[in-house]
């Protein structure tokens, strides 16, 4: 089962949606609660995702797997909902949150740098290494 024919699936259930998104179900369940996805539910109670469903669950697993938060996703969803700017909006939180990367690693880069450099005596002391 590919991504491109999720929207076409007749019923896609939790088992389904686990592994096509790779998803937990612990993870899909709170999605649910949260109100990000709602799922639907058959004459014996089981979970099943509808295709609007499927695209949202797309958004969350794709934007998680890039480390977006939550309040992030909900933001992009709801851009989706009122008038399809999902990908714009997704565009910008993940361009953002390439800038944060960025800086964090420069930011790690710069420690490794200074715990890498020679260090007279006193320097290694006051850094524990004596």
């Amino acid at each position: 089962m590919t991504r491109e024919n999720i929207h076409h699936l007749p019923r896609l259930g939790m088992a389904g949606a686990m592994r096509l998104f790779g998803l937990t179900a612990r993870a899909l369940r709170f999605y649910e609660e949260k109100g990000l996805v709602e799922a639907r539910r058959d004459r014996l109670n089981a979970r099943y995702y509808d295709p609007v469903a499927r695209g949202r669950l797309e958004w969350i697993a794709r934007l998680r797997k890039a480390g977006v938060s939550l309040p992030d996703i909900e933001d992009v969803l709801n851009a989706e909902d009122d008038g399809g700017q999902g990908h714009a909006c997704a565009t910008a939180k993940l361009e953002r949150r390439r800038e944060q990367l960025t800086a964090e690693l420069g930011r790690l880069n710069e420690v490794l740098a200074e715990l890498q450099a020679p260090r007279s005596d006193g320097a290694a002391r006051r850094l524990g290494r004596a």
